[in-house]
């Protein structure tokens, strides 16, 4: 018990920093004027595309990159995971009494994508719970902090909702790698986090207005890819 609480730590302290980012934040949204909230989302998505692909590019096997993509595509289509993700978003909204918010929703979606994906999370869970190191989470808690600021005084409350993902999503990979992580290969790690790179690459799209992609619907790529590339390595 103790062992849990010491690995969960950093994901509870990478929660608040997202809580105290996006309560600063929200004191100057519906204040900044359409040019300049224009501009801040630019300058995120940009931002984003570099953060995404430095982290996509990390990947080992591009073919079962790209399989592990489109099977993730495939199942989550399925499962329609963005629309769950777009009604808990819509039933958060109404338990904070946001209903005159108009981006929560989006907001909501942007931010847990961003936040819970990536090499920053799934190294940094990696590392918390096989190894009860939280250093990794802990400088993430910093940038997340500071992005959901931006994030939330562009796209409102939403973004402050998303440390209930945070607290989840980390949390539960935290418990796993507690429990299987260090029977894990470092190229499982690997492309599970190049993975999150091509799904961070895609919020970018999103936020520069260049497309549409149902990211939530992507999800399952993160433990597909590598788990194809586990299949190679055990039996080629």
């Amino acid at each position: 018990m103790a062992q849990i609480s010491q690995s969960m730590i950093p994901t509870l302290v990478n929660t608040l920093a997202v809580l105290i980012g996006s309560a600063i934040g929200l004191t100057f949204h519906g204040k900044l004027a359409p040019r300049f909230r224009s501009i801040l989302f630019q300058a995120i998505g940009l931002t984003t595309i570099v953060i995404g692909l430095r982290d996509a590019l990390k990947t080992e096997d591009i073919p079962l990159l790209a399989l592990g993509m489109i099977a993730g595509g495939l199942l989550g289509e399925a499962l329609n995971i963005e629309a769950g993700m777009e009604s808990l978003g819509g039933f958060l909204k109404r338990l904070l009494r946001q209903e005159k918010e108009s981006q929560f929703i989006d907001g909501y979606v942007f931010a847990s994508v961003l936040f819970c994906v990536g090499a920053m999370t799934v190294v940094g869970t990696f590392r918390a719970g096989a190894e009860g190191n939280g250093d990794i989470i802990y400088t993430k808690s910093l940038l997340d902090g500071h992005a959901a600021l931006f994030l939330a005084g562009a796209m409102g409350a939403g973004v402050m909702a998303s440390a209930l993902t945070i607290l989840v999503f980390q949390g539960a990979l935290t418990l796993i790698f507690m429990q299987l992580g260090a029977a894990l290969p470092e190229y499982v790690i690997t492309e599970a986090a190049a993975a999150g790179g091509l799904l961070i690459f895609g919020i970018s799209i999103n936020m520069l207005e260049l497309g549409k992609i149902r990211l939530g619907n992507l999800f399952p790529a993160i433990f597909l890819a590598p788990f194809f590339v586990w299949l190679k390595h055990l039996f080629l």
